[in-house]
């Protein structure tokens, strides 16, 4: 096939033609998704350095404990259930709480609340501010959660954005082969003619300078774009798309949404276990399979009766690699029902749990990110010279149509 395309073949037309219009369909997503992603490809750290006052803690001491941490959340706003708690790594930072609404017995339906983090002083449990992750606010506060938002679902209820969003990416990653084969020269050899397409020619008329950054850049970082897009396929349509796929290649363990929907309870159970109780499990976990590491965070998901722990080796960088282990105990009895460890399982268990890291590229720590930072501005580039050279394409047809109308007449 690459070969009669070379060769100016009746195939390069149509393919010209499927990614023009594939193109120019995916276009506007393509460059809110991939500029909000270069941007949280950095998220804590810009989160950190747009709102100081939220992020920083000035007591010194030891931290409170867990169970002190939720009480002095909840008496300081009753309305809510605190049902994450992150444990303190490094002097000098806020922990981030996550709350939801409580059900007001008057009513029977949740209390109406306007946030849904607490950052707090694990020193003396101080609230240093609320807000609401996810809301359409554009202030400093919000405005990093509102971007995660946006790149994750489109900001649209439901799955709807989300869909649109995996949708796009199977379209950007199967256009990726056709755009590489539109790249090829159509005569002569194919190395020396080929290595035209990889460089950006100087001087240049504006139509050459937007050819030469769409396809230089695309085939620069060819092999980075395909990957993202794949794997962002596969982590915003895992349930329709990716895991039906690869079990037909390899055997899956059972997700923890299918595993734990035994599990669900109407109404929900109070639990016996607190988050202390939560934590020191996890720590005997760690004790009995020789980890170096420690919990970061526990989660309470109340209607499954599940606490959810994540640990990792202290310290920054914690979630680069292939990622850390995810832990779920019985809120009653503290059983382990549930070990997510990245690197075991089956060949398709493995390969889905690396589509993260991949599209993150926390897989190769800080100069990952930066990769996926650099990523992310090239395909809005792509994308927008893309629709750049169809216009111009287009004006000029229009206008050889009028010179030739006018040579007629």
């Amino acid at each position: 096939m690459t070969a009669a395309v070379r060769r100016g073949t009746r195939l390069r037309p149509w393919l010209v033609r499927l990614h023009r219009w594939v193109g120019l369909a995916v276009a506007p997503v393509l460059v809110v998704a991939a500029l909000t992603g270069s941007a949280i490809a950095f998220r804590e750290e810009l989160d950190a350095w747009l709102n100081p006052e939220l992020f920083a803690a000035s007591a010194g001491g030891a931290p409170l404990a867990p169970s002190e941490i939720v009480a002095k959340v909840e008496a300081a706003d009753p309305r809510v259930r605190v049902f994450r708690v992150p444990l303190p790594h490094e002097p000098g930072e806020a922990i981030v709480v996550g709350v939801q609404p409580r059900i007001d017995p008057a009513t029977r339906r949740p209390y109406a609340i306007d946030h849904n983090q607490v950052f707090v002083d694990p020193v003396t449990g101080a609230v240093l501010g609320r807000r609401l992750f996810g809301a359409f606010r554009l202030d400093r506060a919000h405005l990093m959660p509102f971007l995660y938002q946006l790149h994750f679902s489109l900001m649209v209820p439901g799955r709807w954005g989300i869909w649109v969003l995996g949708g796009v990416a199977i379209l950007w990653f199967l256009d990726a082969f056709v755009a590489i084969l539109l790249t090829l020269p159509r005569t002569g050899p194919l190395l020396a003619q080929w290595t035209t397409a990889w460089r950006i020619k100087r001087p240049a008329g504006p139509y050459r300078r937007n050819l030469d950054l769409h396809r230089a850049g695309g085939l620069w970082l060819w092999g980075v774009l395909l990957i993202v897009a794949f794997s962002g396929a596969a982590l915003n349509l895992t349930a329709e798309v990716a895991r039906p796929l690869v079990s037909a290649f390899s055997t899956l363990t059972p997700s923890a949404r299918e595993a734990g929907a035994s599990r669900l309870r109407r109404p929900p159970a109070e639990p016996k276990l607190s988050f202390e109780d939560a934590f020191a499990a996890a720590l005997r976990v760690i004790a009995e399979r020789g980890w170096a590491m420690a919990p970061l965070d526990a989660t309470y998901i109340r209607p499954y009766g599940v606490y959810f722990v994540s640990v990792a080796v202290p310290g920054p960088g914690h979630d680069d690699g292939i990622g850390h282990p995810h832990l779920f105990f019985d809120d009653q009895d503290g059983t382990l029902l549930r070990a997510e460890v990245p690197g075991e399982g089956s060949a398709g268990d493995v390969f889905l749990a690396l589509q993260n890291p991949l599209h993150t590229g926390r897989i190769a720590g800080l100069a990952g990110r930066f990769v996926v930072c650099l990523a992310g501005i090239v395909t809005a580039m792509l994308a927008v010279t893309g629709v750049v050279i169809w216009a111009m394409k287009r004006r000029a047809r229009r206008l050889r149509r009028v010179t030739a109308v006018v040579a007629a007449e």
